[in-house]
């Protein structure tokens, strides 16, 4: 509405609009229709997702699901009842339904960092507040949109989506892309996704999944320490550790290329110097995870970019101090939401500054913090 204003200015207004107003119309108009668009195309996909959906109950008792989904059902079902019992979650009807989608992945993430600058892109939504990234159903908008911001210089990276959580504005069903998951990682997710229906804190995405990452993991530890399986405890031990060293190696990429971003020095010189340290990283991925990375000749940055960067971070950034939060708690799971849910209203800088407080102080560090940090 601030263009026509600036538009009508002067002592009386005109009938013939100016040009210049022509085009700054044209361009909001656009701007809203675009945005439409993807909105649009948002509620579009999940209300697919939900009309497929079917009972699980009545699917078990049925008895006709394949038996390897069959007793993948079987454990979310038990994973959510620990959820609610054991971790205090609190949650509706979710994952209490089923979804063949007939595809691995439900919908694909976008994210996009500055070509100097592991800080991810942040977009803002109704309702949910800001976020740093942008889910879509739809490829071809995706593809378009992940095109104009490339071309505006910044780098990007999508991540397929196996599972998302509508944060209890919906029930969450069990989807195909993910139960045939390691049953350690599907108890895991169901943890994962329940969490962000226990707390979500509007435009503070490291946040939200490192809370999210560190209920999915004391969780599962808890889970397979009541005996359901001391095999997958094992296995699912193992995984973090795999998960550990990847995301140590983003923090350190991601700490070198940000000291890089900050010398005096050329742009030229800063992308000759993150050349080289992308090419290290994507090296020491393929290492880590026994894969063959391409040619830093022919793909400068086949593994590792800014946007990848900040994505990984986004999900492991803050884990060591909600799982020292959580341990100062004696693992009470009421009381470290309580605690968490404080943290949460503090001030974005002065919850950062806790945050990174709990992880360097450890699990007993509470008679140490500042009053507004130790809940």
């Amino acid at each position: 509405m601030a263009f026509l204003r600036w538009c009508s200015a002067g002592e009386r207004p005109v009938r013939r609009v100016a040009p210049c107003c022509l085009l700054l119309a044209a361009v909001a108009l656009l701007s809203a229709c675009n945005e439409m668009q993807y909105y649009s195309q948002s509620v579009r996909g999940h209300l697919y997702v939900l009309d497929q959906a079917q009972d699980i109950e009545q699917l078990l008792a049925e008895g006709k699901l394949d038996a390897a989904v069959r007793d993948k059902l079987v454990l979310v079902t038990q994973a959510r009842e620990f959820a609610g019992e054991r971790l205090a979650l609190s949650f509706n009807d979710s994952y209490t339904q089923y979804v063949d989608l007939q595809r691995d992945y439900v919908v694909q993430n976008l994210y996009a960092a500055p070509e100097f600058s592991t800080q991810l892109y942040s977009w803002c939504y109704p309702v949910i507040g800001c976020a740093n990234y942008r889910g879509y159903f739809d490829t071809a908008m995706l593809q378009r949109y992940r095109d104009e911001l490339e071309k505006q210089g910044y780098e990007t990276y999508v991540a397929h989506v196996t599972a998302y959580s509508t944060l209890g504005w919906f029930p969450d069903p069990v989807l195909n892309t993910f139960v045939a998951l390691p049953d350690y990682r599907l108890v895991g997710l169901v943890f994962h996704e329940l969490a962000h229906q226990q707390l979500y804190i509007d435009g503070d995405t490291a946040f939200n999944e490192s809370f999210a990452t560190a209920v999915e993991q004391a969780g599962l530890e808890q889970f397979y320490a009541s005996g359901n399986d001391a095999d997958q405890l094992v296995q699912y031990r193992a995984y973090r550790a795999r998960v550990n060293a990847l995301v140590r190696l983003a923090a350190e990429g991601r700490e070198a290329l940000d000291s890089i971003y900050q010398q005096p020095v050329t742009e030229e010189e800063k992308r000759q110097q993150k050349a080289e340290v992308i090419e290290r990283l994507d090296r020491r991925y393929a290492a880590l995870t026994n894969s063959a990375a391409s040619s830093p000749s022919t793909a400068p940055s086949a593994i590792f970019n800014n946007a990848r960067l900040g994505a990984m971070a986004a999900y492991h950034q803050y884990v060591p101090a909600f799982l020292h939060i959580l341990a100062s708690h004696n693992r009470n799971f009421p009381a470290f939401y309580a605690h968490v849910s404080a943290l949460g209203e503090l001030a974005p800088e002065k919850r950062e500054q806790c945050l990174l407080l709990w992880a360097e102080a450890g699990e007993s560090a509470t008679t140490q913090m500042p009053t507004w940090c130790s809940g």
